[in-house]
């Protein structure tokens, strides 16, 4: 996701006749833009994680949701300060505090070994992507000109969907690979097949941490594997909910005995666990394969440890670019902004550009009072809307439990499937970001944004049918992944790039990034409202038993239609000026 920033710009020349020095520029921006690749980055690597992190610390679903989602109310707190600390600052140095925070928050998600530590830390993580939302875009606005602003500012979304990318791959090859280079050794075909059943003790006994599991079979089974306690909550359609990690430590022909790993046990009712007279809910085990041991314990760390890479290259080349030129010129170093503004496309346009930010400035004397008269009304609640809708139509669903959707379809939990699959997620939305924004400004907004919207519901419709009716899970899994792709390629093509294109156009420019802020802090609580409640919705027993995990799609494909119904009400921007636009709401 994106922000965009307008100001007055040099007039009457042409880029050719300004000179405009890309080889200069283009690096710049570059540069900044990896603010944008690393909040891709550590929205999307929770994706990975999530399920080695349930089973390691036995979240439940509330649990599995606010792990998800912390980072995103740091995000929305992120965002209301940035405007503050950048205006104080300096837009370089609110980036390089973003990039800190990044790296501190890599360090820390990967070391713990309390639940509450790795959330603490993760919510300074969102911090850090709540300052680079805005900071990043607005650092591009400034210090490029009009005739190649927009095309330079969109490289910021590109960057975001390529970290997203980026991770899903690193993740998939962590998960994939690591057992490898740690010398864990790979399950025996046996093991294998064995590892597809669920393992149902008929007793567990209690003595000083230690459980007799008597279990269906033992084959593959060897003392020192792991296996995950649990409930099943539909013996039909459900995967268990894991509760507690064990290490097995004898094994006989149809019985285990295994020892709770501390770490990994909260308080546990272990009346849950006893089987009653109907066998409802069962108590299950699930045995590990070495690799999902590796990642319960080691693998997810990695998955965060490896954030720290581009954040210091990201604070690193900070040093090497110029800070932005309407900011300098608002703290009065104007001969510094002019040596920049010269650099970028020659005295000429120094000289217009510094001209034209000084008016801008002493124009701009935004105040809350003015964003909520009632003059705005209509646009401040179209915009917040949009912003809202955007999220709620269920994006991030796909991009944070990408993994567990799938390992719903095909009722297993290794790696292998659900994180290729996840990948491949990534790779389509970078492929449609880019084609967006090379048709929005000739197709126009609405258009894309209804024919988005239309084929986002179609696929979750199509999604909910195939979570809640088709038998065979591979074929599930497979057409599933297909129906992704599609909404990820509407949404891609329109509601994810337009909607930002929307927000940057609709409000006038005296209170233009007090209403983006405002819209994008609503963002980003939509965002953590969704990430939150879905684990909670996918592992409802009651849905489960009647709708499979299909729900949650249906309930997103609703949110389509309300942003169908809200783009009617929203006018085409496309070809219009922002002070056609302003004059549009002024009228009514």
């Amino acid at each position: 996701m994106t922000t965009c920033s307008n100001q007055s710009a040099a007039t009457g020349g042409t880029p050719a006749a300004l000179q405009i020095r890309i080889a200069y520029l283009l690096p710049i921006c570059l540069v900044a833009t990896l603010g944008g690749l690393i909040f891709g980055y550590d929205t999307g690597v929770i994706s990975g994680a999530i399920e080695p992190l349930t089973a390691k610390f036995a979240l439940s679903a509330r649990m599995n949701g606010w792990v998800s989602g912390c980072a995103l109310i740091g995000c929305a707190l992120g965002v209301l300060a940035v405007g503050p600390l950048s205006d104080r600052f300096g837009r370089k140095l609110a980036m390089f505090l973003a990039a800190l925070m990044f790296l501190v928050s890599a360090i820390g998600t990967a070391y713990p070994n309390d639940i509450w530590v790795f959330i603490a830390f993760r919510f300074l993580a969102g911090l850090g992507i709540g300052i680079a939302s805005i900071s990043t875009p607005m650092y591009i606005a400034e210090i490029t000109p009009a005739q190649v602003r927009g095309r330079l500012i969109a490289v910021n979304q590109i960057a975001i969907v390529s970290g997203l990318a980026i991770v899903y791959f690193i993740t998939y090859g962590i998960a994939l690979r690591g057992p490898q280079y740690a010398g864990v050794p790979a399950p025996s075909p046996a093991l294998k097949q064995s590892l597809e059943e669920l393992f149902a003790p008929a007793e567990i006994s209690e003595t000083s941490g230690t459980f007799t599991l008597a279990c269906g079979t033992a084959e593959g089974i060897q003392s020192g594997m792991e296996c995950s306690l649990g409930k099943l909550v539909d013996e039909k359609k459900s995967k268990p909910i894991h509760m507690a990690l064990c290490t097995i430590n004898s094994v006989s022909e149809h019985q285990c005995k295994a020892t709770l790993i501390p770490a990994a046990l909260p308080n546990i009712d272990w009346n849950v666990f006893k089987p009653d007279n109907t066998g409802y809910p069962r108590p299950v085990v699930t045995i590990h394969s070495p690799a999902n041991s590796w990642n319960i314990h080691v693998g997810w760390r990695w998955m965060f440890a490896s954030g720290a890479i581009p954040s210091v290259i990201f604070a690193l080349l900070l040093f090497f670019i110029p800070e932005s030129p309407r900011w300098l010129i608002e703290n009065k170093r104007d001969e510094e902004a002019r040596v920049i503004l010269n650099k970028v496309a020659g005295s000429g346009f120094a000289s217009m550009e510094s001209a034209a930010i000084r008016e801008s400035l002493a124009g701009e004397q935004s105040t809350w009072r003015e964003l909520f008269s009632p003059k705005l009304k209509i646009p401040l609640i179209l915009g917040i809307s949009l912003a809202i809708l955007q999220q709620v139509t269920g994006i991030n669903v796909f991009m944070y439990f990408g993994t567990t959707i799938f390992n719903n379809m095909s009722n297993k939990t290794g790696v292998d499937a659900g994180m290729l699959n996840q990948a491949i997620i990534g790779g389509s939305g970078v492929l449609f970001t880019l084609i967006a924004i090379a048709t929005v400004d000739k197709w126009g907004r609405k258009p894309l944004m209804f024919i988005g919207s239309v084929g986002m519901m179609l696929s979750l419709v199509a999604m909910g049918i195939m979570a809640q009716t088709m038998a065979d899970p591979a074929a599930a899994s497979n057409a599933m992944l297909g129906f992704i792709i599609l909404y990820i390629a509407c949404f891609g093509l329109s509601v994810g790039p337009v909607v930002w294109v929307i927000l940057a156009e609709i409000f006038p420019t005296a209170v233009r990034g007090r209403a983006l802020g405002l819209a994008t802090c609503c963002l980003w609580l939509a965002d953590y409202a969704v990430t939150q409640t879905f684990p909670m919705m996918d592992k409802n027993a009651w849905l489960i038993e009647k709708m499979n995990h299909a729900f949650p799609f249906y309930v997103y494909a609703v949110f389509c239609v309300v942003l169908v119904t809200v783009m009617f009400y929203v006018p085409e921007t496309k070809g219009k000026s922002l002070e056609q636009i302003e004059t549009f709401w002024n009228k009514k």
